[in-house]
């Protein structure tokens, strides 16, 4: 499939400040001998002008004046609100294509939309055969954020009296980042975790690591732990898999009073009892916190991120004439419609 524009649209979702692409990576791109285009505005939240765009080889589009231009991937962060969805719905042309995270699993017929429309679609947190450390890899680029800003906010939210001490578990991107960010604090930091090959690297950065052993034992092996710990973040979570419980009732009232817990795991179903999306519960005198979007707080710095994952990822599919290769096998993990057709089997694996 050929792809004649490129264009980089404006987030709508409320506190969404992040853009696909920054004017670095437009400009890394501009030699090609497709058009770059970007909507107006898009990058101002995150710290980028319509000018600076200009001035790295893009073009401003405006959606209210003129349609999806036909054969244009559409490149954006995260699916848009559903007032700007029923907008761009009505402008799709022949050929439109669309990269982003698009929440393939809300259970509100956007993906059928999509499917009515015609167009092709990849949602980029879809990805299975992409290791966390690769720097194509959007959603762990986007998680180290998330863990970094999870243990600051774990510092920010303790008021006991006790010393700090972090409790990680859980071992992707986000967890990672969490207990690297406590040890150059000096904090002590004990993690858990199900897979050996993590021992050695996390015991050598001065952490103390638990190997988990197998589900039904978990909580109560974790419980004994937690007696003396002030900030707990948990971070186990698989794509597509609902969160295991990790910290029940009892665990709650084994924590010292004061201590915190940040569930980073809340919208796969929570590692914590009582954990809710957005919200700072208090439970037995624990506080439970929970954040959906972390790397928003940070829209220059995550963009930044993201935008450096795409352009690699897009130097990999799509060639300098603009042939997309959806034969690739990371679009065919990630692709969510086609021409009318949708991804039976993604689905159908996600009930």
């Amino acid at each position: 499939m050929m792809i004649k524009q490129i264009l980089v649209v404006k987030e709508t979702r409320e506190g969404e400040s992040r853009v696909a692409l920054t004017p670095e990576t437009i400009s890394s791109l501009s030699s090609r001998q497709y058009r770059l285009l970007v909507e107006t505005n898009a990058g101002l939240k995150a710290g980028f002008t319509d000018s600076d765009y200009i001035k790295a080889g893009a073009d401003i589009f405006v959606l209210s004046t003129e349609e999806f231009p036909p054969d244009t991937l559409i490149l954006r962060v995260k699916r848009p609100d559903k007032a700007r969805e029923d907008l761009e719905n009505k402008c799709f042309q022949e050929n439109t294509f669309m990269m982003g995270f698009l929440d393939p699993f809300d259970a509100d017929n956007h993906v059928l939309s999509w499917q009515n429309s015609g167009i092709t679609t990849f949602s980029v947190d879809l990805f299975k055969s992409l290791p966390i450390t690769d720097p194509k890899n959007m959603q762990a680029a986007m998680s180290r954020i998330a863990g970094r800003l999870a243990f600051q906010d774990g510092l920010k939210y303790y008021k006991g009296e006790k010393p700090v001490k972090l409790t990680v578990i859980g071992t992707g991107p986000a967890a990672f980042s969490a207990i690297f960010e406590a040890r150059k604090a000096g904090l002590p930091v004990q993690v858990f975790g199900r897979q050996e090959r993590h021992q050695a690297e996390l015991e050598a950065a001065g952490s103390l690591y638990h190997i988990l052993p197998d589900p039904p034992n978990q909580i109560k092996f974790i419980r004994p732990y937690l007696k003396k710990e002030t900030i707990v973040i948990t971070a186990a979570r698989t794509p597509r898999v609902k969160a295991p419980l990790l910290i029940d009732e009892e665990s709650l009232s084994v924590l010292p009073k004061g201590a915190v817990i940040i569930d980073l795991a809340v919208n796969e179903g929570g590692n914590v009892v009582g954990s809710k999306s957005d919200q700072v519960v208090i439970k037995d005198g624990v506080f439970l916190a929970h954040v959906s979007g972390y790397p928003k707080a940070e829209p220059k710095e995550a963009s930044e991120a993201y935008a450096n994952c795409l352009a690699r990822l897009l130097a990999e599919v799509l060639s300098p004439r603009g042939e997309l290769n959806l034969t690739h096998d990371l679009l065919k993990e990630c692709w969510l419609t086609h021409r009318g057709k949708r991804n039976l089997s993604l689905f159908e694996a996600h009930p």
